[in-house]
């Protein structure tokens, strides 16, 4: 799954072999994008969400009440109020919680790493989601 960050990542990498393979992954679910990264990443990237727009074909919704719970639970002990993230709209933790429901890792920049870690959440960046 990928934050907004991740998506700017991939967005911007130039190889033509590597930029290919990440949108086949983000075509096939591989690399699952939740609805307000999306719309964050659309707002703030207009120009870099149109070249990836084909390749989005879903996105993952907070429907689950346990995706909700969790966001909850980590924004408390977080203290945040929801309020904390790149652009402080509480994004970051709604990904965490929806990474941390289904087990599976956050692609984001190196810098959100640590934030992740802080969530109790898998994060790696696109060097190392490359590798594994």
């Amino acid at each position: 799954m990928a934050d907004t960050h991740g998506l700017f990542e991939i967005a911007m990498q130039a190889s033509g072999n590597l930029r290919t393979s990440l949108l086949d992954q983000i075509s096939s679910g591989e690399i699952g994008i939740p609805s307000m990264v999306w719309q964050e990443f659309r707002d703030l990237y207009p120009q870099e969400a149109t070249s990836l727009e084909p390749f989005v074909t879903s996105t993952i919704g907070m429907r689950k009440r346990a995706y909700t719970a969790k966001a909850g639970s980590i924004a408390e002990k977080l203290n945040s109020g929801f309020i904390q993230g790149p652009y402080e709209s509480g994004i970051d933790i709604q990904v965490a919680a929806i990474a941390s429901v289904e087990k599976c890792h956050v692609l984001t920049s190196k810098l959100q790493i640590a934030h992740y870690k802080k969530m109790a959440c898998n994060a790696t960046d696109l060097e190392s989601w490359l590798k594994s």
